[in-house]
């Protein structure tokens, strides 16, 4: 579009940068102070929208964060209904396998409910809270045995206080999957969730 069509649209629609004042975001407009300098004004427009610029951004990235915590809620509520729909424990485990690999993608899953692995859980959880991170093979294998190799990341989850049921164990091949600096409150959830389920029943077993 030549300059003499904009100006010509603009005689004819006087009112437009009134129903779009958007378009003066984009506009650049210089005031001669008559001896090449920047003027006063033009420099604190440039300022505003720099700034309108990053409280775009930084509102895009809360949306963006807002919609992944939204996304797993979701998945959160399909995995308690899930642990409440279980009949019995060997039901549990099953569902519980199920809805991490179909909600979370996440395929190596080892639940260690085993009094007699409860030391090997105890040194991997010292203080008894959630641990992402990079653990050494041998690490892997207490948890993971021969597919250890194969994990690169991997979620210690406790079950029940002080990790007094057991653990659950997430693994991925991805090194970027589950890090130290993750936040954990999900999973840690998702243990509390898994404890009494648990609980539950084995209370109706007994």
């Amino acid at each position: 579009m030549q300059d003499e069509q904009v100006v010509e649209f603009l005689k004819q629609h006087p009112d437009f940068l009134q129903k779009h004042p958007d378009v003066l975001d984009h506009l650049v407009l210089h005031h001669d102070t008559g001896d090449g300098a920047v003027s006063l004004m033009e420099r604190q427009i440039k300022v505003l929208r720099e700034r309108q610029a990053a409280n775009r951004e930084k509102l895009a990235e809360w949306v963006r964060v807002g919609r992944e915590n939204d996304a797993i809620a979701e998945r959160m509520h399909h995995f308690t209904l899930s642990l409440m729909q279980a009949h019995n424990e060997a039901d549990l485990v099953t569902r519980v396998h199920a809805s991490l690999r179909t909600d979370f993608d996440i395929v190596s899953v080892r639940l260690l409910l085993d009094p007699e692995v409860r030391p090997g859980i105890e040194a991997l959880l010292p203080a008894a809270r959630t641990r992402c991170g990079h653990f050494a093979l041998e690490q892997r294998r207490v948890v993971f045995g021969d597919e250890a190799e194969s994990i690169a990341s991997m979620a210690l989850v406790p079950i029940g206080p002080a990790a007094s049921l057991g653990a659950m164990a997430l693994g991925s091949i991805d090194a970027e999957r589950f890090t130290p600096a993750m936040s954990t409150d999900f999973l840690a959830r998702m243990g509390e969730l898994l404890g009494a389920a648990l609980l539950r029943c084995r209370m109706q077993a007994a």
